[in-house]
């Protein structure tokens, strides 16, 4: 992937973020009671909650009190939460957007052309009533089931139990959002694997990483050392480390009579050999 499209990545990213973690922290204080500075409203003032909202805000509560007991203050743990769920949500999207390339074709498409895609217009048609009953007609309820059955065999990335899962962009952001992912300038990327780790190494801001480092020459807890070695190794320099390791281990063993030779396209052959 050249460094043009990279950039693009990066610029999306950015963007994506800043839109999921504005809509999420919107929500985590109107809905959820909890706000930005680290006040946190009483539970029994939340009358609008039914029982799930409550359980949702005792999750994410516990969830802020476990960031807490890990060296954050209040405040900065209301942040995490908010930038995790925004994390976990654009590389929802992000893998959906991989698995419905035609290069793949995993799912139906469903992020593609938003609420618009073949996949949801396809699921729209089982209830077309119990659709246009939904405030979004349906593509909110559509996604959260889509992440449900990817959850079974993909685990943590689609798991909508976990605390940075309960809060779910609003229709607008979420619009917004796509029309980032779906620019046509992005098209490529979409095609190469890893375009993911990109998107996973882009997403933390410069200036957190930057801030931290002026701070301390090493993480002082568990949020900055994931934030600070939040880098993705491209292909190549995995396949380069392999080649020259175990791959020479096995070469030499072998004399150089092996398959290895040809497949180890980055193994470096000592003018001995």
């Amino acid at each position: 992937m050249d460094k043009a499209l990279r950039n693009i990545i990066y610029n999306t990213v950015v963007k994506c973020r800043e839109l999921l973690e504005r809509d999420l922290a919107l929500q985590l204080e109107g809905i959820y009671g909890i706000h930005a500075d680290g006040t946190v409203e009483p539970l029994d003032g939340l009358t609008h909650l039914d029982a799930v909202g409550r359980a949702d805000r005792e999750a994410i509560g516990a969830f802020i009190g476990h960031k807490e007991a890990a060296g954050a203050d209040r405040p900065e743990a209301v942040e995490h939460d908010v930038r995790e769920s925004a994390f976990t949500f654009l590389n929802r999207l992000a893998a959906l957007k991989l698995m419905e390339h035609p290069s793949r074709a995993l799912i139906q498409p469903s992020v593609g052309a938003g609420d618009r895609s073949k996949g949801f217009t396809q699921f729209s048609l089982l209830s077309p009533e119990a659709m246009r009953a939904q405030p979004d007609g349906g593509y909110q309820l559509y996604l959260e089931l889509l992440f449900d059955d990817l959850g079974q065999t993909l685990g943590v990335l689609f798991d909508r139990t976990l605390p940075t899962s309960l809060l779910f962009p609003s229709q607008p952001c979420l619009q917004q959002v796509l029309t980032l992912l779906n620019d046509p300038a992005l098209e490529t990327a979409w095609a190469e694997d890893e375009t993911i780790g990109w998107i996973y190494q882009y997403f933390t801001p410069a200036e957190l990483r930057e801030q931290a480092r002026k701070a301390s020459g090493a993480p002082r807890n568990s949020y900055e050392l994931a934030f600070r070695n939040q880098f993705y190794t491209p292909r190549y320099v995995v396949a380069f480390l392999a080649d020259n390791t175990l791959g020479r281990l096995w070469w030499e063993m072998r004399g150089g009579e092996t398959a290895l030779a040809e497949q180890c396209r980055y193994l470096v052959k000592r003018k001995d050999s």
